[in-house]
C-alpha cells in the first residue's frame, strides 16, 4: 500500500473521531442558535424591505435559513452515530447562512454603507461561533467564494477588486483581527471553565461513588471488631470459636471486594474523563452465566433481603469474548441504579436473563421499579447526566456505553413511566472456529509449562473428576485422583507431585484441612511445598482470602472452561512455590522502601514486617538515591508518583550509574493506575505492583527478585564473610583498632548473661524486659559494624514493641545464634 494512500486512510478514519468531540463543543452553540436561527433573517427581511429598503432583497433566500436549521433543532435525539454527520450539517449551515447569504446580498446591493457593516459583523459572528481557526478560515473561503460565483451566475457580471473596493474594505482586517483576539480570549476562558467543571464533577464523581465502598469497609471493619475478643494486658492466648472465625473471614472478604470496588470506580472516572481507549488485548472467553452469577454474588447488597430481589435465567448462556472485571463493573453500576430507585417501589424486582441469538447473544436486565421519563430516556448514556439521583454523577452509565461497545456490542434501554425499565446488552456470537482456535493456542503456549508434570486431583465427585481430567488430556501430565481429604494425604505422604488441585467442600476432611496438614509438614517436607489450587463452587470471594490464608496458591471456580483452567494451572507453574526462606538469610536482607506518603509507608513497612524483612524507609526519591549511595541494600521497592524526584526518575539515575550494584539493583515500582507499567519497564524496573493487590503479590516478588538476582549472592557472601571488621570500625569511630577490640571483648563477656537473661523474658512472656535487651544489644553491637547481629536485634525489638508473640521465640533464636558467631570474632 503506497504511503501517501495510507496516510489518507488512516486521517479518514480520525475524522468521524473528531466531528464526534467536535460535536460535542458545539452542543452549547447548537442550543442558543435556535432562538435566533428561525427569526434573524426573515427580521433583516423586513427591515431591508420596509424600515430600510434596499436596492435588493429576495424572501427565498431568507427564509432558506431558518427551513434549513429545523433538522438542527432536534440534534439532541439522534443517536450517537449521528453525532458526525451533524456537526457536518450545523458546518454547511453556518457557511451557507453567514458568509454565503450576508456576502451574496451585499454584492447584489452595490455594497452599501449598511451592508459593508452587515458584512463586518458576519465576519466577526463566524469567527467567534467556529473556534477552530483553519476550519473556520476554510469555510468562511468557501462561502464567500461560492457568493462571488453566485453573484456573477445572477447578474452575469464579474466581481473585480477596485480600489474603491478595497478603501470599503479596510476596516475588515480590523474586525478580522480583533475577531482573532476574541476567539483566542473566548476559547481559552472557555477551556478554564471547562477544566474547572471536569474537575468539579470528577472531584463529586469520586466523593460520590466511594462513599458506599468506604462505607461497606467501615462497616467490615466494626463487625470485624465486635467479633473479636477484648485484649487484656496479661493475656497470653486468645481462642476464637469456629462461628465467629467464618464471620471474620466473611466480612474480610466482603471489605477487600468494597475495596476492589472503590478502585474500579476511580479507574472508571478517570477514564471517562480521558476518554482513555479500552484495551481489547485483556479480553478473553468466558462463561456469560458464571461471570454473571460471580457478579451477582459479590455485589455488596445493604441487605439479604435486598439481595433476594434479585434473580438470574441463565438456561441460555453462551459464551462471549469479554474482560471479566469490565463487564462486572457494567453489572455492578446496573445493580446500584436498579436497587436505588426501586426502593421507593414496594414489590419491586429485578430479573436479569440471558438469551441466545443467531448474530448477537442478549443479557436482558429488568427492573419493575419507577422507570424514565421520556424526556430522559434519550440522554441517559450521555456523560454527566442524571436523572433524579440525589448526588449522582451520570458518568457510570456513560462509561458502560464505553465498555459494551469495546466488547462489539451494545447497550440500550427501553422504560415505561411507572412500570420498568430495562436494559438489553448485545454481545456479538462467538465464532466457533476462532474460538477453537483460541483454545488451541492457549493449549500450545502452555503445554512446555505442564509436560512431565504430575497433578494430584482431589474431588468427592467423579464428574468433576473426569472434566478437568478432560481439559488436561492434550497437556502431556500425568494425573492421579483422590476421591476425599484422607486419600489425598495418603497419595500426597507416598508420591511426588508437582501441583494439586483440591476441592474446598468435600465430606470427611474438607479441603482447607487437607491443606492445613500438608502444610504444617505432616506428610513430609516435600509435601509442605506442593502448590494447591483451590477448585469450588463457593463464591469465589468468600472462598479467596480462606484458602490464600490456608496455604493455598490460586482458586479457580466451578465450573470454568479450559482455557480459564490451564492459563490460571500455568500461572501457578511459572509462579512456583515461595523460594526457601532461611531466616538468617532474610534477616539480613536489606529493603529500601521510598514513598512520599506516611501512610503507604507505614502499610507497606507493616506488611513487609509480617515476613521477616524490616525496610528502611525515604521519602521521596531524592532520600533515596542519597540513602542507596550511602548504604548497602538488596532491593528497592519505590512509588512511581512523588514530589521533586519520582520514582521512574530514580530509576534512571540507578540504572545509569557508575556503581555496578545500583545499575543491577532489583527494582519493584508501585502505583495505583495500571497504565504506569508501561513507563516503569521502559525506566527500568524490574517489576510493577498496583497499590491495590493483594498484598501476597508483592510479598511473592520480592522473594522471586531476591532469589534470581545478584543479591542472593550477596547475602551468601554476608554470611560466610566476617561479622566485623574492626579497622574500617575503628577508623569510622576515631578510634584505634586496639581500644575498639578491648571493648569488644567486654561485650562478648557480658553476652552469656544477657542470653540468660532474654531467655528467660521470653519464658515469662515479659516483652518489655525482652525488648530492652534487645535494644541493648542493638545499640552495642552497631558500634562494632555488626550488621547481621544488629538485624537480629531489630527484629526481636520490633516483634516486642508491637506485641507479636508468635514470632519471639525464632527471632530470640536467631540473635543468639548470631551472638555466638559474634563470640568467634574474639579469638
Amino acid at each position: 500500500m503506497p504511503p501517501v494512500y495510507k496516510h489518507i486512510t488512516s486521517f479518514l478514519k480520525q475524522v468521524p473521531g473528531f466531528l464526534r468531540k467536535d460535536f460535542e463543543q458545539n452542543h452549547l452553540t447548537m442550543d442558543l442558535m435556535r432562538y435566533i436561527a428561525l427569526w434573524g433573517h426573515p427580521l433583516y427581511y423586513v427591515l431591508c424591505t420596509i424600515i430600510l429598503p434596499q436596492p435588493y432583497e429576495s424572501l427565498e433566500l431568507r427564509m432558506a435559513s431558518p427551513i434549513t436549521f429545523i433538522p438542527l433543532l432536534f440534534f439532541k435525539r439522534y443517536p450517537d452515530v449521528f453525532k458526525p454527520w451533524v456537526n457536518v450539517y450545523w458546518y454547511l449551515w453556518l457557511t451557507f447562512t453567514f458568509p454565503f447569504i450576508f456576502t451574496f446580498l451585499m454584492l447584489m446591493n452595490g455594497m452599501s454603507g449598511l451592508w459593508l457593516v452587515a458584512e463586518t459583523v458576519m465576519l466577526f459572528v463566524f469567527m467567534i461561533v467556529i473556534p477552530n481557526l483553519i476550519l473556520m478560515s476554510v469555510l468562511l473561503g468557501t462561502g464567500l467564494l461560492s457568493a462571488v460565483a453566485a453573484y456573477t451566475y445572477v447578474t452575469g457580471n464579474h466581481f473585480v477588486l477596485t480600489t474603491e473596493v478595497i478603501e470599503y474594505f479596510i476596516s475588515i482586517p480590523i474586525a478580522i483581527l480583533l475577531g482573532l483576539i476574541l476567539n483566542y480570549t473566548t476559547k481559552q476562558g472557555a477551556m478554564a471553565q471547562e477544566r474547572n467543571r471536569l474537575l468539579q464533577s470528577l472531584a463529586g464523581s469520586i466523593a460520590h461513588e466511594m462513599r458506599n465502598p468506604l462505607g461497606q469497609v467501615r462497616y467490615c471493619l466494626n463487625s470485624i471488631q465486635r467479633l473479636l475478643p477484648a485484649l487484656h494486658r496479661k493475656t497470653s492466648s486468645i481462642t476464637i470459636d469456629r462461628q465467629t472465625l467464618h464471620q471474620i473471614y466473611h466480612r474480610m472478604a466482603h471489605g477487600q471486594m468494597a475495596v476492589k470496588r472503590g478502585t474500579q470506580v476511580i479507574d472508571m472516572i478517570l477514564g471517562e474523563i480521558r476518554e482513555s481507549p479500552i484495551d481489547a488485548e485483556s479480553f478473553t472467553y468466558l462463561s456469560a452465566a458464571r461471570i454473571t452469577r460471580k457478579a451477582m454474588e459479590e455485589y455488596g447488597y445493604d441487605s439479604e433481603e435486598e439481595r433476594r430481589l434479585v434473580s438470574l435465567d441463565a438456561r441460555q448462556t453462551f459464551i462471549f469474548n469479554v474482560s471479566e472485571t469490565l463487564f462486572i463493573f457494567v453489572l455492578f453500576n446496573l445493580l446500584k441504579n436498579a436497587l436505588y430507585y426501586i426502593k421507593s417501589h414496594s414489590d419491586s424486582k429485578i430479573s436479569i436473563r440471558l438469551e441466545r441469538g443467531t448474530t448477537l447473544n442478549t443479557i436482558v436486565f429488568r427492573d419493575t421499579g419507577p422507570g424514565i421519563s421520556p424526556e430522559d430516556l434519550p440522554h441517559i448514556f450521555d456523560s454527566f447526566h442524571t436523572r433524579g439521583k440525589k448526588g449522582g454523577t451520570g458518568l457510570g452509565l456513560a462509561y458502560c456505553k464505553r465498555i459494551m461497545q469495546s466488547f462489539g456490542g451494545d447497550i440500550t434501554c427501553r422504560s415505561v413511566k411507572g412500570s420498568f425499565t430495562e436494559f438489553t446488552m448485545t454481545f456479538p456470537v462467538v465464532d466457533k472456529e476462532k474460538f477453537e482456535q483460541y483454545n488451541a493456542k492457549v493449549v500450545e503456549t502452555a503445554r512446555p509449562d505442564f509436560e512431565g508434570k504430575r497433578i494430584l486431583l482431589v474431588d468427592d465427585e467423579q464428574s468433576q473428576r473426569s472434566v478437568i481430567q478432560q481439559f488436561l488430556l492434550p497437556m502431556g501430565v500425568e494425573i492421579d485422583e483422590a476421591a476425599s481429604g484422607r486419600e489425598a494425604l495418603e497419595l500426597a505422604a507416598k508420591n511426588r507431585y508437582d501441583l494439586i488441585i483440591m476441592d474446598i467442600v468435600m465430606p470427611g476432611i474438607n479441603g482447607y484441612e487437607v491443606t492445613e496438614k500438608l502444610r504444617q509438614g505432616e506428610f513430609g517436607s516435600e509435601a509442605s511445598n506442593i502448590p494447591i489450587v483451590a477448585y469450588t463452587a463457593e463464591p469465589a470471594y468468600i472462598a479467596r482470602p480462606m484458602s490464600e490464608k490456608i496455604g493455598m496458591q490460586a482458586l479457580i471456580s466451578k465450573p470454568c472452561s479450559q482455557s480459564e483452567l490451564i492459563n490460571a494451572l500455568r500461572s501457578v507453574f511459572q509462579q512456583g512455590m515461595s523460594v526457601g526462606r532461611d531466616e538468617n538469610v532474610i534477616a539480613t536482607v536489606r529493603i529500601l522502601l521510598v514513598d512520599d506518603s506516611a501512610l503507604n509507608r507505614s502499610l507497606l513497612a507493616m506488611l513487609l514486617s509480617d515476613t521477616g524483612h524490616y525496610p528502611a524507609t525515604a521519602v521521596n526519591g531524592e532520600e533515596g538515591w542519597e540513602m542507596l549511595n550511602k548504604e548497602p541494600f538488596d532491593l528497592l521497592i519505590t512509588d512511581i508518583h512523588m514530589p521533586d524526584m519520582d520514582g521512574l526518575e530514580l530509576t534512571r539515575r540507578l540504572r545509569n550509574s557508575t556503581n555496578p550494584h545500583l545499575r543491577a539493583l532489583p527494582i519493584i515500582g508501585l502505583s495505583g493506575s495500571a497504565e504506569e507499567e508501561a513507563a516503569a519497564r521502559e525506566a527500568g524496573m524490574n517489576d510493577f505492583k498496583l497499590k491495590t493487590d493483594n498484598p501476597k503479590i508483592l510479598i511473592n516478588a520480592i522473594e522471586m527478585l531476591l532469589a534470581s538476582s545478584p543479591t542472593s549472592a550477596i547475602v551468601r557472601q554476608r554470611q560466610t564473610t566476617a561479622i566485623i571488621d574492626f579497622n574500617a570500625s575503628a577508623e569510622a569511630l576515631g578510634k584505634t583498632e586496639e581500644s575498639l577490640r578491648t571493648l569488644f571483648c567486654q561485650f562478648v563477656e557480658e553476652t552469656s548473661v544477657l542470653a540468660e537473661l532474654m531467655q528467660k523474658a521470653l519464658e515469662q512472656q515479659d516483652l518489655d524486659a525482652l525488648r530492652e535487651h534487645a535494644h541493648k544489644v542493638k545499640g552495642t553491637v552497631s558500634m562494632f559494624g555488626a550488621e547481621s547481629v544488629r538485624q537480629a536485634a531489630e527484629n526481636l525489638e520490633y516483634s516486642c514493641r508491637i506485641g507479636r508473640i508468635a514470632e519471639l521465640e525464632q527471632h530470640l533464636k536467631n540473635l543468639l545464634e548470631t551472638l555466638k558467631e559474634l563470640e568467634k570474632q574474639k579469638h
